[in-house]
């Protein structure tokens, strides 16, 4: 009985450290993830085992996309790839939404005080991964009313702390919250492509481009009319 004692406690140990190695080549430790259960570089089928109680919404070489919510905000869930590596990843709102600032409001109670407050969007950088995030209103709606309230005219001697009320309430928000392999983000401040070599959702995520802002007018039959906030512009209405 000792003799077996003593033979099998090595190969246990022997075992045990083998597992153990195996486990740290095979990148599945439960921390040091850049983003959510993924590393930057991995392949398709790691991030599809990563993921795998999630169904697929989208797929192509060079993406992957699922659906799901992050702060009660319906959102798309992006992964995407060069080479079949992964190389950014992120949450983009899949639709307009009462609420969508929520998702910029979670980025910043988990990542704390911003590296740096762009124009539009927040940015935390570490030594491997860029942290974004942006909210922004894309659904706007002008008022019908058929009185506008003025300056006050002949009573505006007498009406202090005036403010005039707005005609036109943001309705809707879109919001995005991204995360970038610090490798890939140099890159692009490297390269002189001018963002040639980023896909749609890439753009999304750099917060290169957004959802375009729709203003949206009620006619006098009562139909609603939907109008991009860029040709408001280029028609002078705004």
């Amino acid at each position: 009985m000792k003799t077996i004692v003593c033979l099998t406690l090595p190969i246990f140990i022997f075992l045990t450290g083998c597992a153990s190695i195996s486990k740290t080549l095979s990148g599945d430790t439960t921390d040091d993830y850049d983003f959510r259960n993924t590393r930057w570089g991995f392949s398709h089928q790691r991030v599809l085992r990563a993921e795998k109680d999630m169904q697929v919404f989208q797929r192509t070489d060079d993406l992957l996309v699922y659906k799901t919510k992050i702060a009660g905000v319906p959102t798309l869930l992006v992964y995407t790839f060069n080479d079949n590596k992964l190389r950014a990843a992120g949450y983009i709102t899949e639709k307009p939404v009462k609420n969508a600032q929520n998702i910029t409001k979670m980025c910043v109670a988990k990542h704390g005080e911003p590296t740096e407050k762009l124009k539009e969007g927040m940015v935390w950088k570490t030594p491997d991964t860029v942290i974004y995030t942006h909210a922004y209103p894309s659904h706007i709606t002008f008022s019908n009313a058929k009185y506008e309230r003025t300056n006050n005219g002949l009573l505006s001697d007498v009406v202090r702390n005036y403010t005039k009320l707005k005609s036109k309430s943001i309705d809707r928000w879109d919001s995005v919250w991204s995360y970038i392999d610090t490798d890939f983000y140099n890159e692009q401040h490297q390269s002189e492509a001018q963002f040639t070599d980023l896909s749609v959702h890439e753009k999304v995520l750099f917060g290169v481009i957004k959802r375009n802002e729709n203003i949206h007018f009620t006619n006098k039959a009562g139909v609603n009319i939907a109008i991009p906030q860029e040709q408001i512009k280029f028609l002078g209405i705004k």
